[in-house]
């Protein structure tokens, strides 16, 4: 059986979008904060929160920036896509229920160095882009998929 791969270099357009929606939880707020050890308590305390300048709780930045790795190594290149570089900018908070969707588009591929270039993005239920960023991969290739 052959191994699925996603989008090799050559196969990827300047200009192709890929998305990805999520609602911020309880849950994905605690795991996150227990798998990176961040425990600030402005995530994972809504007494503290409460007592900020938010008022209540705000997800780990990188938390919602994580999410655009999901577009990257399901949809767009792929499976098999490594992450070369990513630089991202947190524009607004991302608060408990929440629903931001996360978007890329390819704003470039160069061949001879096997990446893609992407544009990165989230936007919340309320249409406030709520990060911002760009990213280099290096999609799958046809004899290995990692």
């Amino acid at each position: 059986m052959e191994a699925h791969i996603g989008k090799t270099v050559g196969e990827i357009r300047v200009g192709e979008e890929a998305y990805f929606a999520k609602t911020m939880t309880e849950t994905d707020m605690m795991l996150f904060a227990g798998v990176t050890g961040d425990l600030n308590q402005l995530p994972i305390n809504g007494e503290f929160a409460r007592g900020s300048r938010y008022g209540q709780r705000v997800a780990h930045g990188m938390l919602t920036a994580s999410f655009v790795t999901n577009i990257l190594g399901m949809k767009l290149p792929g499976f098999g896509t490594v992450m070369r570089s990513f630089k991202v900018r947190f524009t607004a908070p991302v608060f408990l229920d929440d629903t931001v969707e996360i978007g890329i588009r390819v704003t470039g591929t160069d061949i001879a160095r096997n990446t893609a270039s992407f544009d990165t993005w989230a936007v919340n239920q309320r249409g406030e882009t709520v990060m911002q960023g760009s990213c280099v991969v290096a999609p799958p290739t046809a004899l290995n998929p990692a």
